[in-house]
């Protein structure tokens, strides 16, 4: 009888054991941060999409990615439901969260109607300004403290495309945007009068980050050999081209 109820329980270990590593693992990214992150017709789309399934798959790992407004999937992340792919590190994330390694780099730049250009070398030339931002968002630690602070004016919404429209307009002395992102509107909006200031506020490497609480560390030590894999061979570029040039 003893031996038969350990077998038993030695099988149901197993079975439990399968499912967990049959389970998908869930990402949640922006949704409204085109081209690298998105919803469209119901379905996850851009570029971190695409790079993160093809890294998990490379690992032989299953995954299923949520498209959420920015808000809620860092508040679903920090609780340990999801992952969540495409965020910058900041001192009070690396606290709640544990990182991957880059899996890209993106250029924020201030973008200005020419007609109201201003010169911009550092975060204080923003003082006293209103700037579009995405709702959630951190930019850069020196930039969110001045927002806190009252030093510069956010006005939050919860797209770039929605910011840019607001400048456009004149509502606003300035959008912070990704470059890739920010390019990409003002061709579709046919905003003519936008000018990207340089330098760029700064060059940001994203991540795929779990709670801690998550205990999901060996998980992201096998994307990182995926990733470090895919970047040496070639197929990580070639994942990046396709994702863009379908946009």
């Amino acid at each position: 009888m003893a031996k038969t109820l350990v077998c038993a329980l030695f099988a149901l270990a197993l079975s439990a054991a399968a499912t967990l590593a049959q389970a998908e693992i869930l990402i949640a990214i922006d949704h409204a941060n085109p081209p690298f992150m998105y919803q469209q017709d119901g379905q996850p789309k851009g570029l971190y999409p695409v790079l993160v399934q093809g890294v998990f798959k490379h690992a032989g790992i299953a995954v299923s990615i949520q498209a959420l407004p920015w808000k809620r999937a860092l508040k679903k992340a920090e609780n340990a439901e999801v992952g969540i792919a495409g965020i910058y590190k900041t001192a009070p994330r690396l606290v709640i969260f544990d990182y991957s390694q880059p899996i890209f780099e993106e250029k924020l730049i201030v973008y200005v109607r020419r007609d109201q250009a201003f010169q911009f070398t550092q975060v204080s030339d923003l003082y006293g300004k209103r700037i579009g931002v995405i709702r959630g968002w951190s930019y850069t630690e020196a930039l969110d403290e001045a927002i806190k602070s009252g030093r510069i004016e956010a006005s939050e919404n919860s797209s770039d495309e929605a910011n840019f429209k607001k400048l456009a307009s004149g509502r606003l002395d300035a959008v912070i945007a990704i470059e890739l992102a920010g390019q990409r509107i003002i061709q579709q909006l046919r905003l003519t009068n936008m000018l990207a200031l340089q330098p760029a506020l700064s060059i940001n490497p994203t991540y795929l980050v779990f709670a801690k609480q998550a205990r999901q560390q060996a998980l992201l030590q096998r994307f990182d050999q995926s990733l470090q894999a895919m970047s040496a061979d070639g197929s990580l570029a070639e994942l990046v081209q396709q994702a863009i040039g379908n946009q």
